[in-house]
């Protein structure tokens, strides 16, 4: 399976080899250094990542000290890139020897998918709870996505029979097509008869068959 860098989450510290490539192109990546060698910022890395620093404490340690102040400006385009970025971290290392404890807690990449997973359950929404609005507009922009005219077509039918069927009387059966003739039986109907030999019209009224 291929790690995405754009989705290594900045608070696991890589172990695995292809764990730690995903997070150095993160961490180029999000530092904006796209002319960065990346194996040459592997090397640096790797040291931090074992000792148990993240790429989002490596980002806060290239900007601050471990006193919380500034490291400096930014970057220059006459910078190398892992060059730089060893000058940087050599505030949090003191001569070399030794590794300062990063500014931001990291987590292994099984913990990290235990937490997201949790977050997760636990903000997605209840059965039954979702409100009319919510369901209106997902049925809206559902609406919205058919771009086929049958389906377009039969999705306003389908709106039309609900509006219809919303006007029926509780308790009552739906009306039929024979309750219609047997309705129009009861009325007369005017009829024309017109004269084969001089076309006189003759109106008359006729009921019609039950």
């Amino acid at each position: 399976m291929r790690l995405d860098p754009r989705k290594w989450p900045g608070r696991v510290v890589p172990e695995t080899d292809r764990e730690i490539d995903a997070a150095v192109s993160s961490f180029c990546s999000r530092a904006s250094w796209a002319d960065a060698a990346l194996a040459r910022i592997r090397v640096v890395l790797v040291p931090w990542f074992a000792a148990g620093w993240c790429v989002d404490a490596l980002l806060q340690a290239v900007d601050t000290r471990p006193d919380g102040s500034r490291q400096g400006r930014p970057r220059g385009r006459d910078q190398v890139a892992h060059e730089f970025l060893h000058a940087r971290l050599r505030a949090w290392s003191g001569d070399g020897s030794g590794f300062a404890r990063p500014p931001l807690p990291g987590m292994t990449l099984g913990q990290w998918w235990r937490v997201n997973r949790r977050n997760a359950s636990l903000n997605a929404p209840r059965s039954g709870t979702a409100s009319a609005s919510v369901r209106s507009a997902a049925a809206s922009a559902a609406r919205a996505h058919l771009r086929d005219p049958v389906e377009r077509c039969r999705e306003k039918g389908r709106r039309r029979q609900e509006v219809l069927d919303s006007l029926l009387v509780p308790g009552l059966r739906t009306p039929t097509f024979e309750d219609a003739w047997r309705l129009l039986a009861e009325f007369p109907l005017p009829t024309q008869r017109v004269c084969s030999h001089c076309g006189h019209v003759a109106r008359e009224v006729v009921r019609s068959a039950a």
